[in-house]
């Protein structure tokens, strides 16, 4: 089985105080408040992104293209 297909049906998680959940696009502006963040990204093999265009292409690119990614809410 390719790891694609292990992610096929991405479980939400659901607990009294916590939801993990597949991105979606609809969360470009969290993912930019995240990424952009010069502190947050002092150690990730990534530049902090510096507009929404930026992080909706981060997302294309990198959170949908791979379907690894939990957001923690």
């Amino acid at each position: 089985m390719t790891a694609q297909g292990d992610l096929a049906s991405f479980p939400t998680i659901i607990t009294p105080r916590l939801v993990l959940r597949e991105f979606t696009e609809n969360d470009s502006e969290t993912i930019y408040k995240i990424y952009g963040d010069e502190e947050v990204n002092r150690f990730l093999p990534w530049f902090p992104l510096k507009t929404l265009e930026e992080a909706q292409t981060f997302y294309k690119s990198r959170i949908e293209r791979e379907r690894c990614y939990y957001a923690v809410c």
